[in-house]
């Protein structure tokens, strides 16, 4: 059964506060008065809470930091409240669900917020942050910005950069997707300023999360990693108690195929995760960024620059809902073994950090 996943934002949160309800969960509810979604409808950050609000533990899992893959994420939140109503958290266990971190790209099937913020490189302590040239992302520019949608382009251009990295180094890669804030019309990029839903998580965070001294958390995402796979992205240094917990929660290690090896992360700046500790200095904070993989990467290279021309060149095109559609599909596919996995795992994968989260707590 894959009725958890829906077609539409709307869609989307009626399920999610529909089980939320029905699990007997506390609802928040955060509205944008300044926007609308793609139809016109109500935009908000839903919050579903369970359990008391003195809670020590706290455990929170966030969906739709990218828009598009917001949609595996609400699925997974929809079934975990489904098979969990009637059930009380453990004493002492607060568990505090996020749908729709970034509700605009939820609604618009995009990645990034109505200003072209990439929201999960936009959260950072102080204002120099937000100053982020990237010399790495201006080298990669002639292969990732397009001004006419072309297929036979794609192609031409996807050789083009893997042959400029073969020569280049692919190091080049990892820097420019780290951030930048001098290309507004780029990918990756930071911003001036906090987004509006980076205020808001800072503020979810205070007021649902404040009183608990050991957190856990999961921020789901797809497309990093193969077509039927689970990445697990632990940002914390090799040997921290952070690491070697969320680590154990999950039975990683260093050497298995399904988390980043400590050296080798991803040296993405601005993550929404990070927030967490910078609100809460005072807790111990572990978790993950887990990602479904969707598609090979020319697939996502198409998609990536596809969703980039839609929020600058192609803003007026005429089957802009269509090529939208494409874009979602590749950040949620339809194929139903796919939907099958995310809905058989992702719960499963929740139910182990609120309960590591617990036992971390004790010891």
């Amino acid at each position: 059964m894959t009725d958890s996943f829906s077609g539409s934002y709307a869609e989307a949160r009626q399920k999610f506060l529909a089980a939320a309800r029905s699990a007997g969960a506390r609802i928040h509810s955060y509205g944008r008065d300044d926007l609308r979604g793609k139809d016109g409808e109500e935009l908000a950050c839903d919050v579903a809470v369970l359990g008391a609000d003195s809670a020590e533990t706290g455990a929170i899992v966030i969906s739709g930091t990218h828009g598009a893959e917001g949609y595996c994420g609400s699925a997974i939140l929809h079934r975990w409240l489904a098979g969990h109503a009637g059930k009380a958290p453990a004493d002492g266990t607060k568990i505090v669900l996020v749908h729709a971190i970034n509700p605009w790209a939820f609604s618009n099937k995009g990645r990034t917020t109505e200003n072209n913020v990439d929201l999960n490189r936009n959260f950072f302590p102080t204002a120099a942050g937000y100053e982020r040239t990237n010399p790495s992302y201006d080298a990669l520019v002639p292969f990732l910005h397009f001004h006419e949608l072309s297929a036979s382009a794609d192609l031409a251009n996807h050789k083009a950069y893997k042959n400029y990295l073969d020569a280049h180094g692919w190091h080049i890669e990892g820097e420019a997707w780290a951030g930048q804030s001098h290309r507004p019309d780029g990918m990756f990029y930071c911003g001036r300023q906090p987004e509006w839903s980076n205020r808001l998580f800072r503020r979810i965070v205070q007021e649902h999360l404040g009183a608990a001294d050991c957190i856990g958390f999961i921020d789901w995402h797809t497309c990093i990693g193969a077509f039927g796979e689970i990445v697990y992205l632990v940002f914390d240094d090799e040997g921290t108690r952070e690491r070697i917990a969320a680590m154990g929660w999950w039975g990683l290690s260093d050497g298995s195929d399904a988390a980043f090896k400590a050296g080798s992360m991803p040296k993405y700046e601005g993550l929404l995760c990070k927030a967490i500790r910078q609100e809460l200095p005072g807790s111990r904070i572990a978790g993950a960024v887990i990602e479904f993989g969707t598609v090979d990467d020319y697939t996502l290279f198409r998609a990536d620059r596809l969703d980039r021309w839609l929020m600058n060149e192609g803003r007026d095109d005429p089957e802009r809902d269509l090529l939208r559609e494409t874009y979602k599909d590749v950040c949620c596919p339809r194929d139903v073994t796919w939907r099958r996995m995310v809905l058989a795992e992702g719960p499963a994968i929740m139910d182990r950090l609120i309960e590591g989260a617990r036992n971390w707590n004790e010891t």
